[in-house]
């Protein structure tokens, strides 16, 4: 099927791939956490199989209830919080967002894709080893089950600058302090 001329949403040429690098979890819509890795995360359903009897071979595909939690790992480095955003044993109440980047840092702006985890449940916690023959940081991997993965592409042309824009940016002088 051939693209529409002119039309951005309906084409996809494969050219401006995402990387798997520049991403941040927030939690609560307070925390911005970030993180070394994120993994184990897929959108997946069960289904059983009915094979029609006699000479027909057709399958029919039904949908089965959710036999188990989705889940997926969070692993970060250990910081001295006073509040940990994710405590073991957790119901979380707003969704935990997943922010990719094109660009390091750029989230308020510059996000590609988003990643919403609703129903999240903080159902473990493993720590890193600590080693005395050689220096390294101290890592957590978090278990989160959720119910529900929403994903959401935030397509953009190259051409366009990242950014809020001219109407949004303010004159050098307004940086200073009025007394």
């Amino acid at each position: 099927m051939a693209a529409i001329e002119g039309n951005s949403l309906v084409m996809n040429s494969g050219m401006n791939p995402l990387e798997g690098f520049h991403f941040m979890l927030r939690v609560e819509a307070v925390f911005d956490l970030p993180c070394k890795s994120v993994k184990g995360f897929t959108k997946e359903n069960e289904y059983e199989y009915i094979q029609e009897g006699g000479l027909n071979d057709y399958v029919h595909m039904r949908r089965k209830p959710v036999s188990k939690p989705f889940t997926f790992e969070v692993e970060r480095y250990v910081s001295i919080d006073y509040i940990d955003p994710l405590p073991n044993g957790a119901e979380l109440i707003l969704p935990v967002i997943l922010l990719v980047s094109h660009e390091g840092g750029n989230f308020l702006s510059g996000v590609s894709r988003t990643y919403t985890f609703t129903g999240c449940t903080v159902t473990g916690k493993q720590y890193g080893s600590l080693e005395s023959e050689s220096s390294g940081l101290l890592t957590e991997t978090t278990t989160i089950a959720y119910r529900q993965l929403l994903v959401v592409d935030v397509p953009r042309n190259r051409s366009e600058p990242v950014g809020f824009g001219e109407k949004y940016k303010m004159p050098g002088n307004a940086r200073k302090l009025q007394v």
